[in-house]
C-alpha cells in the first residue's frame, strides 16, 4: 500500500446526489417487471429490517401484446376458467393478482366468520374472493375480485351458475400498502356506481384502520382506528369491533 496516496472521501451530500442520479435507471428497470414481481419487491422493501422508509405503490398493467386489440370480457372469463392465478379485468386490460399474505387471510377469515355467524340461514349470502364482481362504468367493462361481498337477498337460479356477482349490497377490500391507492380511489369510484351497493368497507392490513363509505352518507368516509371502535354494517345490521377484526395479527 502506498501510504503517501491520498484517501478518496465522499460527502453525504455527494452520495445522495449520486443516488438521486441513478433513480431514473432504477425506475426503468422496475418498469420491466411484472405486476407480481413489483408487488414482491414492494413487500420486501416494506418488511426488510434494513429499510425503514415507506415505498410508493407499484401498479402495473399487462394484457394484449402491442398492436393487438384489447381482450373482450368474454375472452377474459374463458381464460380465467381453471387458471391457477387470479386476475382482474379493466376495459380490455388484465391485471394479475398476487397470492395473498397470511396477514391478509387472517383478517379476511375473521370478517367471514363474523358475517356468517350473524347472517345464519337468512336470505343474505356472504361471498368470498373466489367469485368476481362484474360491472360496467361508462361503457367500460370491469371485473374485480373483492375480498368479501354480501348479496342482500337470495341469489337467482341464473346467478347461482355465474362466476361473478353483479349486485352486492356490501363490498369489503382488505388492502396492503401495495393495493391501497387502487382500493381507495379507483375501486371506490367504481363500486359506488353499482346501484345495489350501500356500503364499501376498506380494512388496512398493516395498521389498525377501517374506513366505511356509505351511500346513505353520500359516500363520505367514516374512519375507525381504536381497538374498541365498532364497525357497523347497516345493510345487514352487523356490529364488530376492530379488536375482533384484527384478532391474530395485532
Amino acid at each position: 500500500m502506498d501510504v503517501g496516496a491520498p484517501i478518496m472521501t465522499i460527502s453525504l451530500a455527494e452520495f445522495q446526489a449520486d443516488s438521486q442520479a441513478n433513480i431514473p435507471a432504477l425506475q426503468q428497470a422496475i418498469r420491466t417487471l411484472t405486476r407480481f414481481q413489483r408487488e414482491e419487491l414492494a413487500e420486501w422493501m416494506l418488511n426488510s429490517p434494513d429499510l425503514t422508509d415507506a415505498v410508493a405503490e407499484f401498479r402495473s398493467v399487462y394484457g394484449p401484446p402491442g398492436g393487438r386489440r384489447p381482450f373482450t370480457v368474454e375472452e377474459f372469463l374463458l381464460m380465467e376458467q381453471g387458471s391457477p392465478v387470479r386476475h382482474e379485468y379493466v376495459g380490455g386490460e388484465i391485471f394479475e393478482m398476487r397470492a395473498p399474505m397470511p396477514r391478509h387471510e387472517v383478517i379476511v377469515g375473521n370478517l367471514l366468520d363474523h358475517f356468517r355467524a350473524h347472517l345464519g340461514v337468512g336470505p343474505s349470502r356472504v361471498i368470498s374472493s373466489h367469485l368476481g364482481l362484474r360491472l360496467q362504468v361508462d361503457a367500460c367493462d370491469l371485473y374485480y375480485r373483492p375480498d368479501i361481498m354480501i348479496a342482500c337477498g337470495p341469489l337467482s337460479a341464473e346467478a347461482l351458475d355465474l362466476p361473478y356477482l353483479t349486485d352486492p349490497c356490501v363490498v369489503v377490500e382488505v388492502f396492503s400498502p401495495v393495493t391501497e391507492d387502487i382500493d381507495r380511489r379507483e375501486k371506490l369510484l367504481s363500486y359506488r356506481r353499482i346501484s345495489s351497493v350501500e356500503e364499501y368497507v376498506l380494512v388496512a392490513q398493516r395498521s389498525l384502520e377501517v374506513i366505511i363509505f356509505r351511500r346513505s352518507d353520500n359516500w363520505n368516509p367514516t374512519v375507525l382506528t381504536a381497538p374498541d371502535d365498532v364497525v357497523e354494517s347497516r345493510s345487514v345490521e352487523l356490529s364488530v369491533s376492530l379488536e375482533e377484526i384484527y384478532e391474530g395479527v395485532r
